[in-house]
């Protein structure tokens, strides 16, 4: 099997793209499987979801020596002008799930249902070490930010995000991980990652 570091500690995260990679022939490790690359300083200073997964990539793939996985997503409110965006993880002053979904209701709080529509957007990098291989791709989820928090089977904004494919009717936190995977921001960007590494390092 060819093994793959996927750059990542969140565990939520990582069963997400377990469930892409099952029967791929890719033997996936995770950041958590590492302690001394989770010391790595990473500073995710980019303007876009890309440029964060680049450093993401780079850094952790030239540290490991193998080839890497690193992606940076976050959700972007049309009436926020795109905000929280690159900032998600980190647009509350705690920087925790609950206090991002706190602030990002309380941004929204005079806005009605009409005008609450929003987006995932999700970059996967791939760096490869042994070759200079790099790429990146991308994908986008649509959905409205619901009015309250619902539900807790989910990480990040999932209480609030409501996904048209549900027709506004449950949150992603309401839904199970399953359910997710499938249609999701970080689902269909793993994908089209899957199918690059399968053309280029037939297994």
């Amino acid at each position: 099997m060819e093994d793959i570091l996927i750059a990542t500690a969140n565990r939520g995260k990582a069963q997400e793209i377990s469930e892409i990679f099952r029967n791929s022939g890719f033997n996936l490790h995770f950041l958590f499987e590492y302690p001394e690359l989770m010391k790595i300083n990473i500073q995710e200073n980019a303007s876009s979801f890309e440029g964060n997964a680049l450093i993401k990539a780079l850094l952790i793939g030239q540290a490991a020596g193998m080839l890497t996985l690193a992606d940076d997503s976050g959700l972007c409110v049309d009436a926020l002008k795109g905000a929280p965006g690159v900032l998600s993880a980190r647009y509350s002053a705690e920087k925790t799930d609950i206090a991002n979904n706190l602030k990002l209701l309380d941004a929204l709080s005079a806005v009605p249902m009409s005008e609450r529509d929003c987006h995932y957007h999700c970059s996967v990098a791939i760096y490869n070490p042994q070759d200079n291989f790099i790429d990146t791709v991308a994908a986008v989820w649509r959905g409205k930010v619901a009015l309250e928090m619902r539900g807790d089977k989910s990480f990040g904004y999932a209480p609030i995000f409501l996904a048209g494919d549900f027709n506004y009717e449950k949150s992603n936190a309401e839904c199970e991980p399953e359910e997710l995977v499938v249609i999701n921001h970080r689902g269909q960007a793993f994908k089209q990652a899957l199918k690059i590494l399968i053309s280029r390092y037939s297994i």
